[in-house]
């Protein structure tokens, strides 16, 4: 993952025309908001409850038993043809 950095000090809030700071701050209340049912989670697992949602995120509706099954299974090829 690239890190950019924005500088709000400056008045400066989106970079390239693709880096905005509302991008961040919106998966931030997202992400922040979903994790609020499991009431907290333990650092050790953190990267699973992440990944959960980085698959809701990317495949919204269409995310269905089957296609987890298919991206558990490493059938990465799939994903695209599945998911549009």
């Amino acid at each position: 993952m690239a890190h950019r950095a924005v500088n709000l000090s400056k008045g400066i809030r989106v970079l390239a025309g693709v880096y905005h700071i509302q991008n961040a701050n919106a998966y931030h209340s997202r992400l922040k908001e979903w994790m609020r049912r499991f009431h907290g989670v333990a650092t050790k697992y953190l990267d699973h409850y992440l990944g959960w949602r980085r698959m809701i995120e990317t495949f919204g509706e269409h995310l269905n038993s089957a296609l987890w099954l298919t991206l558990s299974a490493g059938r990465y090829e799939l994903q695209h043809e599945m998911a549009t």
